[in-house]
């Protein structure tokens, strides 16, 4: 498989890593927006999709019998999962 690596590096958003935790430390969702020149949508779905990661990361742990590393996942699970970004409808 032949790879271009600077289109690689470059498909990385650094702006959306910084609010991402800047979520992660609480923030609120108008002040991470402020961060980004992402839509909010976006940045809605990079957060549910590092969810579904972090979940898959916790039963890879769970399946070694790596404890610390599940908690400290459990941990930051919990940390994004609030508010707007998880509501079951982005319509209230």
């Amino acid at each position: 498989i032949q790879i271009d690596v600077e289109s690689f590096v470059n498909s990385f958003r650094p702006d959306v890593m910084e609010a991402v935790y800047s979520w992660a430390r609480g923030s609120k969702f108008h002040q991470i927006m402020e961060m980004t020149q992402v839509f909010e949508g976006s940045l809605i779905r990079a957060i549910r999709r590092l969810e579904e990661v972090l979940q898959q990361l916790i039963l890879a742990s769970q399946s070694i019998g790596e404890t610390q590393l599940e908690a400290k996942l459990e941990e930051a699970v919990s940390k994004i999962k609030r508010d707007i970004v998880f509501a079951a409808s982005l319509y209230l």
